[in-house]
Protein backbone atom coordinates (compact mmCIF):
# COMPACT_ATOMS: atom_id res chain seq x y z
CA UNK A 1 0.00 0.00 0.00
CA UNK A 2 2.61 2.23 0.56
CA UNK A 3 4.36 1.69 -2.62
CA UNK A 4 1.20 2.13 -4.46
CA UNK A 5 0.85 5.58 -2.15
CA UNK A 6 4.57 6.81 -3.13
CA UNK A 7 3.90 6.08 -6.81
CA UNK A 8 0.71 7.90 -6.47
CA UNK A 9 2.00 10.82 -5.09
CA UNK A 10 5.20 11.11 -7.64
CA UNK A 11 2.71 11.11 -10.68
CA UNK A 12 0.59 13.57 -9.07
CA UNK A 13 3.89 15.65 -8.77
CA UNK A 14 5.66 14.87 -11.53
CA UNK A 15 2.78 15.40 -14.09
CA UNK A 16 1.97 18.95 -13.92
CA UNK A 17 5.73 19.78 -13.89
CA UNK A 18 5.56 17.80 -17.63
CA UNK A 19 2.50 19.38 -18.92
CA UNK A 20 4.39 22.81 -17.94
CA UNK A 21 7.21 21.90 -20.11
CA UNK A 22 4.98 22.08 -22.78
CA UNK A 23 2.51 24.94 -22.20
CA UNK A 24 2.79 28.25 -25.08
CA UNK A 25 3.68 31.36 -23.73
CA UNK A 26 0.26 33.70 -23.46
CA UNK A 27 2.47 36.19 -25.82
CA UNK A 28 5.29 36.50 -28.42
CA UNK A 29 7.00 39.81 -29.31
CA UNK A 30 9.02 39.27 -32.67
CA UNK A 31 11.55 41.75 -33.84
CA UNK A 32 14.02 41.14 -36.65
CA UNK A 33 15.35 41.83 -40.43
CA UNK A 34 13.18 41.60 -43.81
CA UNK A 35 13.75 41.50 -47.00
CA UNK A 36 10.80 42.18 -49.66
CA UNK A 37 10.81 41.17 -53.68
CA UNK A 38 8.77 42.79 -55.36
CA UNK A 39 7.10 41.97 -58.87
CA UNK A 40 5.37 44.75 -60.14
CA UNK A 41 3.70 42.79 -62.62
CA UNK A 42 4.49 40.56 -65.71
CA UNK A 43 7.18 41.30 -68.07
CA UNK A 44 8.90 43.54 -65.41
CA UNK A 45 11.77 43.11 -63.22
CA UNK A 46 11.87 42.11 -59.73
CA UNK A 47 13.15 45.16 -56.97
CA UNK A 48 14.55 44.40 -53.89
CA UNK A 49 14.16 46.22 -50.32
CA UNK A 50 15.25 45.85 -47.12
CA UNK A 51 13.45 46.34 -43.84
CA UNK A 52 11.91 45.68 -40.49
CA UNK A 53 8.96 42.74 -39.32
CA UNK A 54 7.42 43.40 -35.83
CA UNK A 55 4.67 40.93 -34.68
CA UNK A 56 2.92 40.65 -31.03
CA UNK A 57 1.13 37.03 -31.01
CA UNK A 58 -1.50 36.68 -28.56
CA UNK A 59 -1.71 32.81 -27.84
CA UNK A 60 -5.24 32.04 -27.37
CA UNK A 61 -4.99 28.05 -26.84
CA UNK A 62 -1.52 26.26 -27.46
CA UNK A 63 -1.77 25.88 -30.73
CA UNK A 64 -3.87 28.95 -32.16
CA UNK A 65 -2.96 32.73 -31.63
CA UNK A 66 -4.06 35.89 -33.05
CA UNK A 67 -0.81 37.98 -34.61
CA UNK A 68 -0.52 41.99 -35.28
CA UNK A 69 2.11 42.53 -37.31
CA UNK A 70 3.95 45.74 -38.93
CA UNK A 71 6.97 45.74 -41.20
CA UNK A 72 8.58 48.58 -43.41
CA UNK A 73 11.07 48.47 -46.33
CA UNK A 74 13.16 50.94 -48.10
CA UNK A 75 14.88 51.20 -51.39
CA UNK A 76 16.68 53.91 -52.52
CA UNK A 77 18.92 55.05 -55.76
CA UNK A 78 20.64 57.90 -56.89
CA UNK A 79 21.54 58.40 -60.72
CA UNK A 80 24.58 60.73 -62.18
CA UNK A 81 22.81 62.24 -64.91
CA UNK A 82 25.89 63.50 -66.93
CA UNK A 83 26.77 59.59 -67.08
CA UNK A 84 23.17 58.97 -68.17
CA UNK A 85 22.59 61.40 -70.80
CA UNK A 86 26.43 61.59 -71.82
CA UNK A 87 26.60 65.58 -70.76
CA UNK A 88 28.83 66.46 -67.29
CA UNK A 89 27.56 68.81 -65.22
CA UNK A 90 23.75 67.98 -65.25
CA UNK A 91 23.89 66.35 -62.24
CA UNK A 92 22.04 63.86 -59.95
CA UNK A 93 18.57 62.23 -59.85
CA UNK A 94 17.30 60.18 -56.76
CA UNK A 95 14.43 58.25 -56.07
CA UNK A 96 12.90 56.49 -52.91
CA UNK A 97 10.29 54.07 -51.97
CA UNK A 98 8.64 52.93 -49.11
CA UNK A 99 6.65 50.60 -48.27
CA UNK A 100 4.79 49.89 -44.79
CA UNK A 101 2.22 46.86 -43.98
CA UNK A 102 0.00 46.31 -40.58
CA UNK A 103 -1.50 43.25 -41.01
CA UNK A 104 -3.89 41.46 -38.59
CA UNK A 105 -5.03 37.58 -38.20
CA UNK A 106 -4.58 33.69 -37.01
CA UNK A 107 -1.84 32.08 -36.46
CA UNK A 108 -1.12 27.78 -35.60
CA UNK A 109 1.85 26.57 -34.06
CA UNK A 110 2.94 23.02 -33.97
CA UNK A 111 4.62 22.91 -30.53
CA UNK A 112 6.16 19.46 -30.39
CA UNK A 113 9.50 20.74 -28.61
CA UNK A 114 12.35 23.13 -29.68
CA UNK A 115 11.01 23.11 -33.04
CA UNK A 116 8.23 24.83 -33.64
CA UNK A 117 6.81 25.32 -36.77
CA UNK A 118 3.79 27.74 -37.62
CA UNK A 119 1.42 28.97 -40.51
CA UNK A 120 -0.82 32.25 -40.50
CA UNK A 121 -3.35 33.91 -42.91
CA UNK A 122 -2.70 37.76 -42.63
CA UNK A 123 -5.02 40.97 -43.49
CA UNK A 124 -4.73 44.93 -43.18
CA UNK A 125 -3.38 47.71 -45.44
CA UNK A 126 -0.23 48.85 -46.77
CA UNK A 127 1.01 52.24 -47.45
CA UNK A 128 3.49 53.17 -50.28
CA UNK A 129 5.25 55.97 -51.42
CA UNK A 130 7.50 57.49 -54.18
CA UNK A 131 9.58 60.52 -53.94
CA UNK A 132 11.75 61.66 -57.29
CA UNK A 133 14.10 64.11 -57.74
CA UNK A 134 16.02 65.78 -60.30
CA UNK A 135 17.97 69.07 -60.89
CA UNK A 136 16.33 70.80 -57.40
CA UNK A 137 12.74 69.98 -57.96
CA UNK A 138 11.25 66.70 -56.36
CA UNK A 139 7.77 64.89 -56.47
CA UNK A 140 6.69 62.53 -53.84
CA UNK A 141 3.37 60.87 -53.99
CA UNK A 142 1.57 58.15 -51.60
CA UNK A 143 -1.27 55.42 -51.33
CA UNK A 144 -2.71 53.14 -49.23
CA UNK A 145 -4.17 49.61 -50.36
CA UNK A 146 -5.98 46.77 -49.04
CA UNK A 147 -3.05 43.55 -48.03
CA UNK A 148 -2.91 40.45 -46.95
CA UNK A 149 -0.10 37.59 -46.69
CA UNK A 150 -0.33 34.02 -46.64
CA UNK A 151 3.14 32.40 -45.18
CA UNK A 152 5.16 29.88 -42.67
CA UNK A 153 7.66 30.29 -40.14
CA UNK A 154 9.66 28.43 -37.87
CA UNK A 155 10.94 29.30 -34.52
CA UNK A 156 13.72 27.84 -32.69
CA UNK A 157 12.91 27.50 -28.36
CA UNK A 158 16.26 28.60 -26.88
CA UNK A 159 14.54 29.34 -23.42
CA UNK A 160 11.67 29.45 -22.32
CA UNK A 161 11.44 32.92 -22.63
CA UNK A 162 13.37 33.29 -25.94
CA UNK A 163 13.59 31.88 -28.95
CA UNK A 164 15.14 32.41 -32.85
CA UNK A 165 13.07 32.93 -35.31
CA UNK A 166 15.41 30.89 -38.34
CA UNK A 167 12.90 32.20 -40.98
CA UNK A 168 9.65 33.73 -41.85
CA UNK A 169 8.39 33.20 -45.48
CA UNK A 170 5.25 35.17 -46.76
CA UNK A 171 3.36 35.85 -50.11
CA UNK A 172 2.31 39.26 -50.13
CA UNK A 173 0.06 40.39 -52.48
CA UNK A 174 -1.36 44.62 -52.84
CA UNK A 175 -2.13 46.99 -55.04
CA UNK A 176 -0.46 50.38 -55.12
CA UNK A 177 -0.82 53.13 -57.33
CA UNK A 178 -3.07 51.03 -59.16
CA UNK A 179 -0.47 48.69 -59.80
CA UNK A 180 -1.25 45.03 -58.49
CA UNK A 181 2.55 43.61 -56.60
CA UNK A 182 3.49 40.13 -56.10
CA UNK A 183 5.60 40.08 -53.48
CA UNK A 184 7.74 37.71 -51.75
CA UNK A 185 9.03 38.32 -47.85
CA UNK A 186 11.32 36.63 -45.81
CA UNK A 187 11.91 37.69 -42.16
CA UNK A 188 14.97 36.14 -39.82
CA UNK A 189 15.28 37.62 -36.02
CA UNK A 190 14.45 37.00 -32.17
CA UNK A 191 11.11 36.16 -30.08
CA UNK A 192 10.42 36.98 -26.71
CA UNK A 193 8.31 34.92 -25.23
CA UNK A 194 6.35 36.09 -22.06
CA UNK A 195 3.88 34.13 -19.64
CA UNK A 196 2.59 30.15 -20.02
CA UNK A 197 -0.74 29.16 -20.66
Amino acid sequence: MKKLFCLTAMLAVCLPLSAMAQEAPKAELFGGYSYLRVNPGEGNDNIGAHGFNTSLAGNVTRNFGLVAEFSRFTKSQSFNLGDLFNQPGLGTAGAKARVSTYLFGPRFTLRTGSAEPFVHALFGGARGSFEASAAGLSQKISDDAFAYAVGAGLDIKVHDNFAIRLGQVDYLRTKIADEGLNNLRYSVGFVIRLGNR
